[in-house]
């Protein structure tokens, strides 16, 4: 018996040590939950380039069309057709582009430029729905944080524990939406629109007068200060800001464990004339902050809108030797595709004489429209200001650590502006946003 109980002893363990070791070979193994999340960070990671170009690509796309059908027109392909030109036989594209819809259309609408850019996909088109494509980017971005939030370990030793053990509420709910509202496009539309007509004092220094009126004085636009709340990149936060966050979460994430630390804290945020300071400096600065950016927006507006005035004021004379030596008639003979099937190398040489006319002040408007982008994607330049404004109006919350959710949601949306604005003043980011513009412009 003793022997039998020994090999039963030896077979409970045995049993237990093959369970165990099994638990432990499983959980070296990716499973489904841990492989869905690496495929949702690889899809929102992959759509970056059309994050950050597709505006300008469309744009570009949409300029590069307007000028085709200049070319289709001045030079016909029925050579029984009349050349359709600007007087004194010049091509401008004054009349197809403009600032508003260039600027401000490409950040707000679906525009679908191409239907169909090949046979060999019936539904590849070029489309631009920016605020969509963010969206959705945003929205796969915010699960897979909150779902890796989820399964960090208890310790507060990395962002997304510090995350957790702070406010936990906030990994179950995923406030990013896939879609966009109308309302959300109505805003950042009228918000673009009113920079363009409100960009002369900030650019130019000074109010530009308008002449007085024979029936009266002339009605201005009303532009009310909800116009200044865009839509600001949620995808922002998880971004480049964690940096500078992350090591201050983690510590006061750990930080109930020393009472007398945490004591002395309270007393500090708790004394008035520290409560006094900390208000005014930070009013200051986020008034300066906020004053800053705000002026710099309607610059960008103010310079891409000069750009735009001077490229549709430039007209190519198509009676020039380079137009004529690059566009022989019979024009026709330009629109017959060789055997390879490419279009004509002379409609090629053609097309390329009379871009290169436009091409660099299209390419110098499209760069300060992308900065442009940049920084009016963070959202309202004041939201920094009015959250400290609203964190300080009662230092209890702060000392007490009362109302915490209310306050975290305050301190959400500075962080995802400060995130959104590191990165639309990033040197290294415009170097990078300038270098894959020009890789766009030279691709086509």
């Amino acid at each position: 018996m003793p022997s039998v109980a020994r090999l039963l002893l030896l077979g409970i363990a045995a049993t237990a040590f093959c369970r165990t070791t099994a638990a432990a070979q499983d959980a070296d193994k990716p499973n489904n939950y841990a492989a869905f999340v690496t495929a949702l960070s690889a899809l929102a990671a992959t759509s970056q380039d059309a994050i950050q170009n597709e505006r300008n690509a469309a744009r570009l796309e949409f300029v590069r069309q307007q000028v085709t059908n200049k070319v289709l027109a001045a030079f016909p392909a029925d050579p029984t057709g009349t050349p359709v030109t600007d007087p004194k036989n010049t091509l401008s594209i004054a009349g197809v582009v403009d600032e508003t819809s260039l600027l401000c259309g490409f950040r707000s609408d679906r525009k679908e430029i191409v239907k169909s850019i090949s046979g060999r996909d019936s539904t590849a088109s070029v489309t631009i729905d920016h605020l969509n494509t963010l969206a959705q980017q945003n929205y796969l971005t915010a699960v897979a944080g909150k779902l890796q939030a989820l399964a960090a370990p208890s310790k507060a030793d990395d962002i997304f524990s510090a995350f957790k053990s702070l406010f936990a509420t906030y990994q179950i709910t995923v406030s990013a939406k896939p879609i966009v509202s109308d309302n959300d496009r109505a805003n950042i539309k009228k918000s673009c629109e009113a920079d363009l007509k409100e960009f002369d004092a900030a650019f130019f220094g000074a109010k530009i007068p308008e002449p007085p009126s024979q029936g009266g004085r002339t009605a201005s636009a009303v532009i009310g200060p909800e116009q200044l709340s865009l839509f600001g990149p949620v995808g922002a936060f998880a971004g480049t800001i964690m940096g500078i966050i992350q090591p201050v979460l983690v510590d006061f994430a750990n930080l109930a464990s020393d009472i007398e630390k945490k004591q002395a804290i309270k007393a500090f945020l708790s004394d008035t004339s520290n409560q006094g300071k900390l208000r005014d400096s930070g009013l200051g600065m986020g008034r300066t902050g906020s004053d800053f950016l705000f002026a710099k927006r309607l610059s960008l507006a103010g310079t891409f809108a000069e750009q735009i005035a001077v490229v549709t004021g430039d007209s190519l004379d198509l009676s020039s030797k380079p137009v004529q030596a690059a566009c022989p008639t019979p024009y026709d003979a330009m629109y017959r595709r060789g055997p390879d099937g490419l279009p004509s190398v002379q409609f090629r040489r053609c097309y390329r004489a009379v871009w290169s006319h436009f091409e660099d002040g299209v390419a110098a408007a499209l760069k300060t429209a992308a900065a442009y982008d940049q920084l009016a994607d963070a959202g309202d330049t004041s939201t920094q200001l009015n959250g400290y404004k609203a964190l300080t109006a009662d230092f209890s919350k702060v000392a007490d650590e009362s109302g915490q959710v209310d306050f975290w949601d305050t301190v959400s949306k500075m962080l995802t502006f400060a995130g959104a604005v590191e990165t639309a003043v990033s040197q290294d980011n415009l170097k990078k946003l300038q270098q894959s513009l020009d890789a766009v412009s030279k691709g086509k």
